[in-house]
């Protein structure tokens, strides 16, 4: 009976580790202000990383497909149950984190007996005064909180460089050509910081030119400069072809 608590922290240890490595070849997803509101980007093999919540929250998510495509919905439900019995003005992501996804990841992540989930998710709102607010959660329900933007990735040691160097460039300042040019080049640049630690990821792209031809690059903007109602888009072809371009 005394050897229980030592074998629940024991299975939870294992946890970590065990989900630690399935995200290892999660690809970077930034998210960063820029003059006219807010960036989500990232590469990856297939489409599915970056989505809308609500309308002026967006989620950029690492991991398993089908754990990001469950914990989106959940999101996606509590957002429109919040705004249907209180308001679209009382839908925050404080709250949905705090109330909502962030209590239902600890609770999963803590019961041994329940497969954890294998995600990274990357959450941006943009408020009525377009001030950006971006927060990123892990697996365990974990969250933090950011002003200069942020990035998940599926290597705690990329997403913590790549999370210094966000920090010190003026990202807000920048047009949204500038933003993109600078994510890209973050990304190759976080590319170096993998040398030699490993060999599974030794056939994805090293480079922009490989990453443009082999994998996506999905993106979407949070815009505060619109007289619409949906300020959510996603980048156009115009848009990629003119950072290919730019890059190439």
């Amino acid at each position: 009976m005394f050897e229980e608590p030592y074998r629940w922290m024991e299975a939870v240890s294992n946890r970590h580790s065990y989900v630690q490595e399935r995200l290892k070849l999660g690809q970077p997803v930034f998210s960063v202000p820029f003059d006219e509101g807010v960036l989500i980007v990232g590469f990856a093999p297939q489409r599915g990383k970056i989505f809308e919540i609500y309308d002026r929250i967006a989620l950029g998510g690492v991991g398993h497909p089908a754990d990001v495509e469950r914990l989106r919905m959940t999101l996606l439900e509590m957002a429109h149950l919040e705004g249907f019995n209180r308001s679209a003005q009382d839908v925050t992501l404080a709250r949905l984190l705090q109330f909502g996804i962030a209590p239902a990841l600890k609770q999963n992540f803590e019961e041994i007996q329940r497969a954890p989930y294998i995600i990274r998710l990357l959450l941006v709102e943009l408020d009525r005064e377009c001030n950006p607010t971006f927060f990123r959660i892990n697996y365990d329900g974990h969250w933090e909180t950011f002003k200069d933007g942020t990035v998940i990735a599926g290597k705690e040691k990329i997403m913590d460089w790549i999370q210094k160097e966000i920090r010190a460039l003026p990202f807000a300042t920048f047009t949204l050509d500038k933003a993109l040019e600078e994510v890209c080049r973050l990304w190759v640049e976080s590319k170096k910081q993998e040398d030699g630690d490993g060999d599974d990821d030794k056939d994805f792209p090293k480079t922009l030119k490989e990453a443009f031809d082999q994998w996506y690059l999905e993106g979407a903007l949070l815009s505060g400069k619109v007289e619409r109602r949906a300020i959510y888009r996603t980048l156009t072809e115009e848009e990629i072809g003119k950072l290919k371009s730019s890059v190439g």
